[in-house]
């Protein structure tokens, strides 16, 4: 037995030992998909076995915590398993993030940085789930993930994606004057077709591809001026609670209406879909269009 196995050995054991609802199943595949892809980027030195270790200590934590779902893992194509879609910061990190880019960092950041993203994927259950799943999705975009330098700044990338989501936004008293931008969603995928639309939070709207049920894109909208950010992401928002205190909104030729006030919206057809929050947000999709248009009140 070499050491790498022994040490998931006895991490079996302890994790078999502290949790009632103890996952070896779970368990077995992280070892055998990320932990290998660990393992078999590390050079085989002392303070690479710490690094595993340490590694695999977080997620024992995280499958006896429930962090890290029961079924993340699957066979994907060859011998090594891949990650199925993370949907909270913990599983990204532990999962898909980590195992493939924490070798190429200086030894010396490793084992800190394994305990900050282990602390700042934790306190995220502390927050309502749409908001993990929101930072998940977000900080798997690959233009921010795919630079293992850029592990370095993980809490710099996690307050910027808050910042936009939970940046305080007054009620709207939709008196206007009413400005009006667009979000080009290819950056999602260069063939989202933006359909549906309904806003998971005041500022968190989620857009559904019309041709494929399962595919969605989550965009945070900046404030008036600052960038939005748009990523790929499951449903960010199942139910809907409808909020009488709107107004209502409807498309017309070139037009979104809000209330009895006229909007024009700039290169518009053939509307399709239209959602208002109260944080003065309308946003609204069109049948000939990629973009995401967005009209926004005091």
């Amino acid at each position: 037995m070499t050491d790498l196995e022994a040490l998931a050995t006895h991490h079996l054991r302890e994790g078999e030992r502290r949790f009632s609802r103890w996952d070896g199943a779970l368990f077995e595949a992280l070892v055998l998909g990320p932990g290998k892809r660990l393992a078999g980027n590390l050079d085989g030195s002392e303070a690479s076995l710490r690094i595993f270790e340490a590694w695999l200590g977080l997620v024992v934590e995280a499958i006896g915590l429930g962090y890290i779902r029961p079924g993340l893992v699957g066979e994907g194509e060859g011998e090594t398993p891949r990650a199925r879609r993370p949907e909270n910061l913990v599983e990204l990190l532990f999962v898909d993030v980590l195992p493939d880019k924490l070798p190429a960092l200086p030894v010396e950041t490793r084992l800190g940085l394994l305990a900050k993203a282990w602390n700042l994927g934790e306190g995220l259950f502390g927050e309502p789930p749409w908001l993990n799943l929101c930072v998940a999705a977000a900080m798997a975009v690959p233009s921010a993930s795919s630079n293992p330098g850029a592990l370095l700044d993980l809490e710099g990338r996690l307050l910027k994606i808050l910042d936009a989501a939970l940046a305080p936004r007054a009620r709207s008293t939709w008196k206007g004057p009413f400005s009006v931008r667009t979000v080009d969603l290819r950056e999602v995928e260069s063939a989202f077709l933006p359909g549906r639309v309904h806003f998971g939070a005041p500022t968190l709207v989620c857009v559904h591809d019309r041709k494929r049920p399962d595919l969605a894109a989550g965009v945070l909208l900046g404030a008036r001026g600052a960038p939005n950010l748009a990523f790929r992401s499951p449903c960010l928002a199942d139910k809907i609670e409808p909020d009488p205190s709107l107004p209502t909104v409807t498309l017309g030729q070139g037009v979104v209406y809000v209330s009895d006030t006229r909007v024009p919206l700039p290169h518009w057809k053939r509307g399709h879909s239209v959602a208002a929050s109260r944080a003065g947000l309308v946003v609204a999709t069109a049948l000939d269009s990629q973009r995401l248009w967005l009209v926004e009140s005091p």
